[in-house]
């Protein structure tokens, strides 16, 4: 099945899908209580029997609300499934706002239902079961748990969440982490409200569209024109999380709500809701005070000048300034998409990514180099919307350069031990340019719409180097150089400063390596750069055996974990960047020994995606190991998790050859 997104056209489906309703659901008899076929897998710790939702709207003298009631019956099936008794509801609250500008939760309601000598026995949530809690200045949290309940029970619950924000109508989740027999949403709408409706997920949705009134009486109008839209769901597999996917709720099913625009001769309102991306930069431009933002001076003018880099290429002198700012301030951890006051951060030594980010356009302004926000959304946020433009969609940025050609380079300043392009993973990412025209090279254009993906920025590279002696007795001896650069090193780098010490270090290393390491440097971790260099030497036991000793001749191999078990795979896979890797080894043979049988070169291919060789050639007594693996592709469709499977079964052969060395 392909899990690429699609479109959900509710409206235009309206003539071909006849009307529905909401599924009737009789009370809870003993029958329910048998061992659902879903308990068949051992993965799955309940069962939605239903999750049925409703928006709509009413009115005061003054004002609409937006009302959404949710009602769900869940039967438990584990000691872990008992957490869905347990439910917690967010929401925008602050005590500075009168009530009637706050959004409230009402009407919650719970029960358990056990199945007691052949008897079904209802338990009702008291009161004192429900509690609030403060999360911040705008927001609380509403908590109940259902009580009396076991492996076996049923619960029910529902409550209804009124809010005066009419224009955000919530997205509802069909899929769930466990199974769902049955989900249905209904939204009765005015007319006055325009919907842009996006559905994502694996499995296209039931939806229909149609005429319905609703009655205001308080507004002076007996009924309003409306739309009614239902979306109905049946036997929805659980959405269990996968390896290689940064954001699962990507590909959770859901449909989101995008209002478009208000029009409304009634109430005198007409307004455009629908952004273009220009309409994102103009707001950013005033409101969010771009403007004002890029138009600041570089703090650092003094330090500059001390810097060599007359006669250098753009992409060399970024990488200076980049690191002549990273010695002066430190990312505070938090990623903004705006600033309050950027300059506030060289006063405070410190500033989260956006204000970081604005310096350092400053820097790179005043020696002629053109810059520009990369406006962004974080990797493990989700991807941007395919159809329409959102600055609610967004939440960072990082900083995009035309080098000397024209090209985009990017850089971002909360990577502590980064450079220009070399970004932290979660920002090889999706983004849109605040200064579109700034790329002229046409090898530099948008790769969707306006959307630039920077999952495919290259240069990533960990190269191996192993001199290795194996000795009459069995035991191997070596030397390893390691050198990674781009996002290698950054990995590379940020693993090392999470060690408490150089020793802590060494003995993860050598349980990793199976191997004792009696010397280890490194080079060029600290800091920025798009270089980290390793050297261990080391020992490493090796099997003998009747005359003869067996070694692979790789040493340390690439790959030794097989990531793609499952018989089937409905997510598709997110490698995280472009990688390749090369590892070059020299084995030595100890002397009165030869190579029994060279092993043949070997390459695999998946098309688009991945590759692999190895290849072995004899030098005198020293056989010399040449390995190169390559991601060329960060997304591989679920259509072609088959191709992956077989493809990684032959890596993983690649990587256990063993030689075997014969005693003369």
């Amino acid at each position: 099945m392909n899990n690429k997104f699609f479109i959900l056209a509710i409206m235009l489906m309206a003539m071909n899908i006849t009307a529905f309703g909401q599924r009737k659901f009789s009370k809870i008899s003993a029958a329910d209580f048998a061992t659902p076929a879903e308990a068949a897998d051992t993965t799955v710790d309940a069962v939605f029997i239903y999750e049925i939702g409703e928006t709509r709207f009413t009115a005061n003298a003054v004002r609409f609300t937006m009302e959404t009631y949710v009602k769900a019956r869940v039967h438990i099936l584990t000691e872990e499934g008992r957490e869905y008794a347990n439910k917690t509801l967010t929401y925008r609250y602050s005590s500075k706002n009168g009530n009637d500008d706050n959004d409230r939760i009402e009407d919650v309601e719970a029960a358990a239902y056990n199945l007691v000598n052949g008897k079904v026995v209802k338990t009702n949530m008291p009161g004192k079961y429900v509690f609030k809690e403060k999360v911040n200045d705008n927001y609380m949290r509403l908590k109940f748990t259902v009580p009396e309940v076991k492996v076996g029970t049923i619960i029910e619950y529902s409550y209804m969440i009124s809010t005066p924000r009419c224009t955000e109508l919530p997205t509802w989740y069909i899929q769930k982490n466990e199974p769902v027999r049955y989900s249905y949403y209904r939204a009765t709408i005015p007319e006055w409200y325009n919907y842009h409706i996006e559905s994502r997920g694996y499995k296209e949705i039931k939806g229909e569209s149609t005429p319905a009134t609703i009655h205001l009486p308080t507004i002076g109008a007996a009924a309003i024109n409306a739309k009614q839209y239902v979306l109905e769901a049946e036997n929805l597999r659980p959405f269990k999380g996968e390896n290689f996917i940064f954001c699962m709720d990507d590909y959770m099913q859901r449909v989101d709500f995008e209002l478009i625009s208000v029009n409304s001769i009634e109430l005198g309102i007409f307004k455009n809701y629908s952004q273009t991306w220009n309409d994102v930069r103009d707001f950013l431009r005033e409101t969010g005070e771009y403007s004002k933002h890029l138009r600041i001076k570089n703090p650092y003018a003094q330090e500059m000048a001390a810097l060599d880099m007359e006669g250098k290429p753009v992409s060399a002198k970024a990488s200076q300034i980049f690191a002549l700012l990273k010695s002066k301030l430190k990312w505070d951890k938090t990623y903004s998409l705006g600033s309050n006051n950027p300059l506030k951060a060289v006063k405070e030594g410190k500033g989260s990514n956006a204000d970081l980010n604005f310096i350092f356009m400053a820097m790179l302004r005043d020696v002629g180099i053109k810059c520009t926000p990369l406006l962004m959304r974080a990797r493990s946020n989700g991807r941007l919307p395919m159809t329409y433009a959102s600055i609610d969609k967004l939440n960072t940025f990082i900083v995009a350069i035309a080098d000397d050609n024209g090209a985009l380079l990017f850089a971002d300043c909360s990577a502590d031990y980064g450079d220009v392009n070399v970004l932290p993973i979660n920002m090889l990412a999706e983004g849109v340019l605040y200064e579109p025209t700034l790329p002229t090279n046409m090898a530099s254009q948008p790769t969707r719409g306006e959307i630039y993906d920077l999952s495919g920025i290259g240069g990533n590279v960990s190269d191996a180097r192993i001199d290795a002696f194996v000795s009459a007795d069995g035991s191997l001896t070596g030397q390893r150089i390691y050198k990674r650069y781009g996002e290698d090193a950054l990995l590379y780098k940020n693993k090392y400063h999470e060690y408490e010490d150089s020793l802590s270090m060494i003995e993860s290393k050598e349980k990793s390596l199976e191997c004792k390491i009696s010397k280890f440097t490194v080079k060029n971790v600290e800091g920025t750069g798009r270089l980290a260099d390793e050297r261990i030497q080391f020992t490493k036991e090796l099997v003998a055996d009747g005359g003869r000793i067996y070694v692979n001749p790789l040493i340390f191999p690439d790959e030794k974990t097989n990531h793609f078990t499952k018989a089937e795979r409905l997510l598709p896979i997110e490698f995280p960047y472009l990688q390749s890797t090369k590892v070059t080894t020299y084995l030595r043979i100890p002397e009165g020994y030869v190579l029994e049988s060279m092993p043949e070169n070997q390459q695999i291919v998946m098309d688009g995606y991945l590759s692999a060789s190895i290849s072995f050639e004899m030098n005198g007594n020293v056989l010399v190991t040449k390995y190169v693996s390559d991601v060329d592709n960060t997304f591989i469709p679920s259509d072609d998790y088959g191709k992956l499977q077989e493809y990684w079964g032959n890596l993983l052969k690649i990587n256990s050859i063993m030689v075997s060395l014969k005693k003369e």
